[in-house]
C-alpha cells in the first residue's frame, strides 16, 4: 500500500484531484482568492505537512506533469493565430504595454529594495519577477540571484496578479480586451493569461503575446543592469 501512495501516478492523480476540487470551489464561490491554482497549492502544502514527505520526493512524484508543459506552452499559439488580425492591428500597443510592464516591474524593485535595506543577492532574485519561470531563472542566475527565491517570487506575483487584477477590472468596469490582456499577461504571465481567457478570447490572445514580449524584454533590460 505504501508503494502506491509513494508512486508517481498517485502524486499526479492527487494534484489533479486537488485542482478539480479547486475548480469546483471557484465555480461555487466566484471569488478570486479561491482560484483553482491557489486551492490546489494550499491543499498540496497541507498534504506535504500531514504526510511528512520531503519536497524533493513530491517534486519527483510530479515530474511526469512536466511532459505536458511543452504542449501547454505551444497551445498558447492557437488563440494567437486565431486572433492574428487583432494582434497585427494592436502590435504597437501590445509591445509598448509589455515594455512598460517590464520596466515598471524591474525599477520598482531597484527603487524600493534599497529603502527596505534588501541586499543585492535578494534584489537580483526579485528583478525578473514579471517574466515566466524559465526566463526568470536564467536572468536571476546571471545577476547573481537565488534560484529558489526567484521561482517563489514569480509564482507569488502571478497568483497575486491573477487575484487582484480581475477584481480591479470589475470595479473599474474595464471592457477593453487590450487593457485586460496586457494587464494580466505582462504581470502574471501564464496564470494571468489563463485568467484573461476567462474574460474572452481576444484578451487571452493579447495576454499570450504580452507574456512573451514581457519575458524577452525583461531579459534584454537585465543585460544592462
Amino acid at each position: 500500500m505504501s508503494s502506491i501512495f509513494g508512486s508517481q501516478a498517485f502524486g499526479i492523480m492527487l494534484t489533479m484531484l486537488f485542482y478539480v476540487f479547486g475548480q469546483w470551489v471557484y465555480k461555487k464561490t466566484k471569488l478570486p482568492f479561491f482560484s483553482p491554482f491557489i486551492v490546489a497549492t494550499v491543499l498540496l502544502i497541507l498534504y506535504v505537512e500531514i504526510s511528512h514527505i520531503t519536497l524533493s520526493d513530491l517534486l519527483t512524484d510530479l515530474s511526469g506533469i512536466h511532459v505536458f508543459l511543452g504542449p501547454l506552452i505551444v497551445s498558447l499559439a492557437i488563440p494567437i493565430v486565431g486572433k492574428m488580425d487583432l494582434i497585427k492591428r494592436n502590435f504597437v500597443v501590445i509591445f509598448v504595454g509589455s515594455l512598460v510592464g517590464a520596466l515598471v516591474s524591474i525599477f520598482t524593485v531597484l527603487v524600493i529594495a534599497p529603502m527596505l535595506g534588501i541586499d543585492e543577492t535578494l534584489v537580483a532574485s526579485l528583478i525578473p519577477k514579471a517574466s515566466t519561470t524559465p526566463i526568470a531563472i536564467e536572468i536571476s542566475e546571471r545577476l547573481g540571484g537565488i534560484r529558489a527565491i526567484t521561482v517563489a517570487v514569480v509564482v507569488l506575483s502571478a497568483v497575486i496578479g491573477a487575484v487582484v487584477i480581475p477584481s480591479l477590472i470589475k470595479v473599474l468596469r474595464i471592457k477593453d480586451a487590450r487593457i485586460i490582456g496586457l494587464s494580466l499577461g505582462s504581470t502574471s504571465h501564464a496564470i494571468g493569461t489563463a485568467k484573461a481567457f476567462e474574460f474572452d478570447q481576444e484578451a487571452g490572445a493579447i495576454a499570450s503575446v504580452s507574456l512573451v514580449f514581457t519575458g524577452v524584454l525583461t531579459a534584454i533590460i537585465a543585460m544592462f543592469l
